[in-house]
């Protein structure tokens, strides 16, 4: 049996979206992605917590990065984060 992750939701999310841009409001992170806690508050409050950093595994960045996206603009006021997929271009073979 697979351990579900926290941050689980917003990677199959992501994947199953696959658009080459995604804007998610905080709201709907709170009704679509946790359900059950609501999006972290830390999430609402430190632009840190939407790092494209793997090694805070508290945070949210390997629920993007595992989707192949990665955070390009996130607005606190406004509540709401834009996604980019990542493109791995041919010619870097």
């Amino acid at each position: 049996m697979t351990r579900v992750k926290k941050y689980d939701g917003i990677t199959h999310y992501l994947k199953s979206n696959n658009g080459s841009q995604v804007t998610l409001t905080f709201t709907q992170f709170d009704e679509l992605l946790f359900p059950r806690s609501g999006l972290p508050q830390t999430a609402r409050q430190d632009l840190d917590w939407w790092a494209n950093d793997y090694r805070h595994p508290e945070k949210g960045a390997y629920g993007w990065l595992n989707a192949n996206y990665e955070v390009v603009q996130v607005n606190l006021d406004k509540e709401y984060v834009v996604f980019n997929k990542l493109v791995k271009s041919s010619w870097l073979i």
